[in-house]
């Protein structure tokens, strides 16, 4: 009853959009077959699966004279050959964002509702696969950003998240997030931020509430044409169960080029997980390499690593090679290996692997 009554007011918000901003739809349409062996990642491989994957999406952008907004509409729906592995599953997807700028300050209104499989978050996030389950995730918030002179701006921000499973092996929580971030453009090319924030977690079902504080201090911009940089470092003070403190870092380092591109990523974290009732450490590095072999065909190759502590951490690693070929002004193609490892807190590790191929349907297209 709930949701539907979130869809009735979206689409009351976008019929009034719509008599009095110019509307912008797109489309498109991701369809694929993918083959998966050990997709859990288990210490001993119980066999693989085949999985066909459509994913529709729709999105409606309006641009009025002072506002603006973007709702989006989709959903990944898989048949899987082998159910007992991996579940036959539809995850759909809503989101909702408007926003209304002054000469010198803007606000921005959003919400969205997403579903995913644990199966890849926990392995990216976390470097492990404790139960391969459905996510939900849920999120409303707010922002307001000010102008303070001409190259120092103001940011505050709210968000409320709501994120619960369908096993009873992951806990759900709410978590509220307020933040601020104060920036300041040194030059056109570089700007330098003080970032401090407040979460508080709170178990959906029996477990203690946890709070954080943390402050991050960074810069980002670009060091020449083709190369641009992110970096911060600060310092979280977790309560709950136990307190604790640690540092976080973050590294990011893109280069772009006629034909080559790369980029390296690197963050050390302190984040909320349905895995434990609270906060846990996260370390994760990510490496990215493409090459445009031929017009409009792009090989790519990329590694992440992931690390996670407590009882329920673990190490992971993901590679994948894919090459995506623009087939013209509308479709497009992707063909893709990927290879998965892991390593649980007890020392047991795990690999699987995967092969798929997908077409891609986008309108109005490039």
């Amino acid at each position: 009853m709930k949701n539907t009554s979130t869809l009735q007011c979206l689409g009351i918000t976008a019929c009034l959009t719509l008599g009095s901003a110019h509307a912008q739809p797109s489309v498109s349409v991701a369809s694929g077959i993918e083959r998966i062996e050990n997709p859990s990642l288990a210490s001993v491989s119980p066999g693989g699966t085949t999985v066909l994957r459509i994913a529709p999406d729709y999105t409606l952008e309006t641009l009025g004279d002072r506002y603006r907004s973007r709702l989006s509409l989709g959903a990944v729906l898989e048949r899987s050959s082998n159910t007992a592995l991996v579940p036959s599953r539809n995850f759909p997807s809503l989101g909702y964002t408007w926003a209304y700028g002054w000469p010198t300050a803007g606000v921005e209104l959003r919400t969205n509702l997403a579903e995913s499989a644990t199966r890849n978050s926990q392995l990216l996030d976390l470097g492990r696969i404790t139960v391969d389950s459905r996510e939900r995730s849920v999120v409303a918030g707010a922002r307001w950003n000010q102008e303070l002179t001409e190259r120092t701006r103001l940011t505050m921000d709210v968000a409320s998240t709501r994120v619960s499973y369908d096993s009873i092996l992951l806990q759900g929580y709410r978590e509220l997030v307020v933040s601020s971030q104060l920036s300041w453009e040194a030059t056109d090319r570089m700007a330098y931020f003080l970032e401090p924030t407040y979460r508080r977690l709170t178990p959906l079902s029996a477990g203690e509430e946890s709070t954080q504080i943390r402050w991050l201090a960074g810069t980002r911009g670009d060091l020449s044409p083709e190369w641009s940089l992110a970096a911060f470092a600060g310092q979280a003070r977790t309560k709950g169960s136990q307190t604790a403190t640690g540092t976080l870092s973050g590294l990011q380092l893109t280069y772009a080029g006629s034909r080559l591109s790369s980029g390296v990523e690197w963050s050390r974290d302190v984040a909320a997980t349905g895995t434990a009732s609270g906060y846990i450490r996260t370390e994760a590095l990510g490496l990215r390499l493409a090459y445009q072999v031929a017009e409009g065909a792009t090989l790519s190759a990329t590694v992440t690593n992931s690390r996670s502590e407590g009882v329920a951490g673990g190490r992971g690693r993901v590679s994948g090679l894919s090459l995506d070929n623009v087939l013209g002004a509308r479709w497009s193609s992707t063909l893709g290996i990927e290879d998965r490892w892991s390593r649980g807190s007890s020392g047991s590790s795990a690999r699987g692997w995967s092969v798929r191929a997908g077409l891609i349907y986008a309108y109005p297209g490039r």
